[in-house]
């Protein structure tokens, strides 16, 4: 089928179904789904344990090593990673990314099921957290100077419901409530001289409390609901409540009358959160998936703007993240700067082709991105950063194949066509070529695909919408251009009249220029191979120079402080360095806001925000500012202020674009003795603070903590019949209070805490006063007549991975500095560190991340090369050729390497995006030329002649699709995009190099390797 004849002939069908598409572009630009970043779902989770009172090595001996046998057999777990520090175990999981999630979710919580009665009595959990793939679209603080806990929770709640009336909003979660607790506290001579030791609360307070259902009484008529009395309804009766009888008169004793009973908050909570060094409670707002972010955010902050009205004096809204905002400016400036392409590719064309076939070959462009917009909601293909991009790299490659056409059709006019012969043959001839060239340049985008983990989902729009967008171009340059051609050629244009001479037409003096040129490289072949061989190797020593990175900093008015005190600090004490370091922050007039997090992790409010779980000696502050260089200044000022408060480790940490990394140098040692994996990490610490390019260094097991031991008299308690059970829940109860039931207010339970007054425990000795009671005797005795207390000095945290100890040592890189080059200097010398038998040692962080990605990027590079050989051998039929074309890849990266060495940019995954894009322009241009010589060498043309003639015929199209690709990446590389910007200037310079490696050494090469018989014999010859 004649495809460009038949639009020429049912034009209205073929104007209708691009019509018909563009509508619907515009109508999916208009409701597609808009984010700052892809969607990834993370295929990691964590397990949470608490276990009261526990050393880190008894975390590490009863909890997390029982629950990682337990769950590490299973066949999708790849990676297992925990920290077992005093009171808390937390396991870390990673499982096979093309796996169901939740399914393998459910199996890990099976497995911990399955042995949950082997864990400590006292422990609260273990409990997976597996919501660690939503990124909180907008954080929304209530805060005020004098601020009530509970109306901060009423107001909180209030906005919530209204929020979670948007449609597009999934969820919001709400932070920083300060939870409450029913005190029942007594003295030690009250626990000493009455029976309600811990095992006796528990056991009474929650048989009164259990909520047990009466049942259903079945009549004839009915089924009756039989509802007893169950939990406790208000504070009276708890108080009220018997517990034992009084050996003085016989009469009930009631708690009320024995011990204090308060409803109040916990002191200290658990997790604080501060607005500008305000009491706040935040709203973290999520969006649905499929959704427009930027609608959401309009929609919520109208809503938070009308709540606004409605606080109390003195209460104020802060928006501390605010996603759609970002959405909406750095989409808008994606659009300004494919709008910005647009008009440089049509200027570039108008220069060189023409207005009339300008105007022609640009109206491909909008119409190839909205048939694109069309496709892409039903490949579920958001609107973001990785796909705008896509957009923007193909923006060049798209008029190629529309300039190819519109060429030639020009060239067949000038020799004397008709106007329908010429539109309809100037298409019908390059079909083949222009689909071949169009596969080849898909196939060198399209593996990317298979790319595995989350890396692959990080990028996964771009191959498509490259596809999308560049098959459409092609559809367009057979059936849109060759109908347009012939609309705008038809009027103005002399007809050709019978009996006139069609003179040939003079070559221009660019075509002659070319044609000297070309002569000349013929002939001094040898000339031209010592070029490329020097030009290979100089690209080569020059690619050293240009380092390696893993993915850049972003360009953004927010960066994060994370504050650690040593292991063991209380949360008070944390607290108290984080509002010191938030004071400092605030003090700068650059600075618009601050949350500060004590006691966890932020929440992941940005992709590649690691989230930090439960943890007193931890305050993160997200610090927002005027501008993007404000950032950039603020945390090169407050890296040495901060380093210098002492008794804190204090890192200030820009956003990275991709994926999370803990620091850019990294080293991990496995061993058993903790003391031993601390001794090593010092030795490579000491090894990377003499390196000029690391900032800090630290390990993640922290200092030694203070602890007590208690040592108790075997033979002193069994004849007491008190057990080791007894005397640690006597223990908690005099130390942080020993949960022993809940009761339940507006459906939300809160715990009741039986504890001794703080007042009477002032010295760890005091501890020893408490009684522990017997169950089996009923003797209630002081713990110091049964065991004695002594400090000792611990490790307050361990660290395991595979299943082994295994300690981490972090380094962090001054401003400026690649991990790459500093693992260079330092990695030799940290080799030769001895290890003792049954010690390793690794390389993590960047390095390791790098090598992952650049090899699966490899793979994905070498299926490119094999599918693009596949495609040359198929179309051309012989080795020799496709060999030819392929060999000239390498030589387009020249170009690339090049940009980078000038821009001062390193390679990092952006810039191997541009080196693939590089190697599809250039096939698809040697792919048109091989098509064009042997066409003419069929046509009887001279070999050399035809090789000339066919750079002739290219020259043209060639000069201008470098041009408007050149064109239309201007934009992206001056807008300094830390994600695309190398990408940009790598192709601009390919670009530039790689036209001269088409129009001169590929024909070089191709003569000097293809030799052709003349057509007679053609079919004699053998194919090679």
């Amino acid at each position: 089928m004649n495809i460009p004849e038949f639009s020429l002939k049912k034009p209205t069908v073929i104007l209708m179904i691009f019509l018909g598409l563009s509508v619907w572009g515009i109508y999916s630009y208009k409701t597609i789904s808009r984010r700052e970043d892809p969607k990834i779902d993370i295929s990691f989770a964590a397990v949470l344990t608490i276990y009261p009172g526990a050393s880190a090595a008894e975390v590490e001996h009863k909890v997390t090593k029982p629950i990682e046998e337990a769950i590490q057999s299973l066949s999708s777990i790849e990676e297992i990673s925990s920290v077992s520090k005093s009171n808390v175990s937390m396991i870390f999981l990673k499982v096979n990314y093309n796996t169901n999630f939740n399914q393998q979710w459910d199996q890990v919580r099976a497995r911990i099921d399955s042995i949950r009665k082997n864990l400590p009595s006292t422990v609260d959990g273990p409990k997976v957290i597996d919501d660690f793939g939503d990124v909180v679209g907008m954080i929304i603080s209530i805060h005020s100077p004098n601020s009530d806990p509970k109306v901060l929770e009423k107001l909180s709640d209030q906005l919530k419901n209204k929020i979670l009336a948007v449609q597009s909003v999934g969820k919001v979660d709400i932070k920083g409530k300060w939870t409450e607790e029913i005190a029942i506290e007594g003295g030690l001579d009250d626990f000493l001289n009455y029976d309600f030791g811990p095992i006796k609360a528990q056991q009474l307070l929650n048989a009164q409390n259990m909520g047990i259902p009466g049942g259903v009484r079945h009549t004839k008529t009915a089924d009756i609901r039989i509802a007893p009395p169950t939990e406790y309804s208000n504070l009276l009766e708890l108080k009220n409540q018997v517990f034992a009888v009084s050996k003085d008169n016989g009469e009930a004793l009631r708690i009320g009358q024995v011990f204090d009973v308060k409803r109040r908050y916990a002191n200290p909570q658990n997790m604080y959160y501060n607005t500008n060094g305000e009491n706040s409670v935040v709203l973290n707002v999520t969006m649905k998936t499929g959704f427009d972010i930027t609608k959401m955010g309009r929609e919520v902050r109208g809503i938070v703007k009308d709540f606004e009205k409605t606080l109390p004096l003195g209460y104020k809204i802060t928006f501390l993240h605010d996603q759609p905002h970002h959405v909406d400016v750095n989409l808008g400036g994606f659009i300004n700067n494919l709008l910005q392409s647009l008009l440089l590719v049509a200027l570039s064309m108008a220069l060189l082709l023409g207005l009339r076939s300008s105007i022609l070959v640009s109206l491909g462009l909008p119409l190839a991105v909205l048939v694109s917009l069309a496709i892409m909601p039903m490949l579920k293909i958001d609107l973001e950063r990785a796909s705008v991009a896509a957009f923007i790299v193909a923006l060049g490659m798209l008029v190629d194949n529309s300039i190819i056409v519109v060429d030639h059709i020009h060239n067949l006019l000038d020799k004397g066509h008709e106007l329908w012969d010429a539109c309809v043959k100037g298409a019908q001839d390059l079909i083949m070529p222009i689909l071949g060239g169009t596969i080849a340049s898909i196939l060198a985008f399209f593996p990317m695909l298979l790319l595995p983990d989350e890396m692959g989902a990080y990028i996964r729009s771009l191959p498509w919408v490259l596809t999308l967008s560049l098959g459409a171009s092609f559809f367009i340059s057979i059936t849109i251009t060759p109908l347009l051609a012939y609309g705008f050629m038809y009027f103005g244009r002399k007809k050709k009249t019978e009996g006139s001479e069609i003179k040939e037409k003079k070559k221009s003096f660019l075509a002659r220029g070319y044609e000297h040129l070309m002569s000349f490289c013929l002939k001094a072949w040898p000339v031209i191979i010592i070029f490329v061989a020097l030009s290979i190797a100089g690209s080569a020593l020059l690619f050293k120079k240009t380092g390696v990175s893993f993915f850049p900093t972003a360009e953004r008015d927010q960066f994060v402080v994370e504050i650690w005190t040593p292991e063991g600090s209380s949360i008070k004490n944390t607290l108290s360095y984080a509002t010191k370091v938030d004071e400092i922050i605030r003090r700068d007039k650059r600075v618009v806001s601050t949350l500060t997090v004590t006691g966890n992790g932020l929440d992941r409010f940005w992709i590649a925000l690691k989230p930090e779980l439960n943890a007193f000696n931890l305050a993160q502050i997200l610090v927002n500012t005027k501008s993007n260089k404000a950032t950039t200044e603020l945390v090169d000022e407050l890296k040495p202020v901060l380093r210098a408060i002492p008794g804190a480790r204090i890192i200030v940490k820009q956003l990275l674009l991709g994926i999370a990394i803990d620091a850019p140098v990294q080293f991990k040692i496995y061993g058993d003795d903790v003391n031993e994996l601390r001794r090593l990490s010092t030795e490579i610490q000491k090894i990377m603070v003499k390196d000029p390019g690391i900032e800090t260094a630290r390990d993640n097991f922290g200092e030694n903590s203070l602890g007590y031991r208690i040592v108790l008299n075997e033979e002193k308690a069994l004849k007491t019949g008190i057990t080791r059970a007894e005397i640690a829940m006597a223990l908690i109860t005099a130390n942080n209070g020993l949960p022993v039931t809940n009761y339940r207010m507006d459906d939300d339970p809160i715990p009741v805490v039986l504890k001794v007054r703080d007042s009477e425990i002032k010295t760890p000795e005091d501890l020893l006063r408490m009684a522990a009671a017997s169950s089996a005797t009923g003797a209630r005795i002081p713990i110091n007549t049964l065991a004695s207390i002594q400090p000792v000095w611990e490790s307050g945290l361990i660290n395991r991975d595979r299943g082994r100890r295994a300690i981490t040592v972090n380094g962090y890189t001054k401003p400026g500095v690649l991990a790459d080059d500093v693992m260079k200097r330092i990695f030799p010398q940290v080799k030769k560190i001895s290890l003792p038998s049954g010690y390793d040692l690794t390389v993590e962080g960047e390095e390791k991340e790098r090598k992952k990605t650049f090899g699966d990027l490899t793979i994905v590079f070498g299926v490119t090369i094999f599918a693009l050989f596949f495609v040359l051998v198929f179309q051309f039929g012989t080795l020799r050729q496709a060999l030819v074309i392929l060999g000239s890849v390498p030589l387009a990266l020249i170009g690339g390497v090049i940009g980078l060495v000038v821009t001062g940019n390193s390679f990092g995954f952006s810039a191997f995006v541009g080196m693939i894009a590089l190697a599809g322009v250039v096939i698809k241009n040697a792919v048109v030329w091989v098509d064009f010589v042997e066409t003419a060498v069929n046509e009887g043309m001279e070999y050399r002649m035809a090789v000339i003639e066919a750079g002739i015929a290219r020259l043209r199209p060639i000069l201008l699709t470098a041009a408007t690709t050149i064109g239309g990446l201007i934009p992206l590389g001056i807008s300094r995009d830390a994600m695309w910007s190398p990408m940009a200037w790598t192709m601009m310079f390919g670009l530039a190099i790689s036209t001269v490696l088409t129009l001169v050494i590929i024909p070089v090469f191709y003569f000097l390797f293809i030799r052709h018989t003349p057509p007679a014999v053609k079919g004699k010859e053998a194919v090679i």
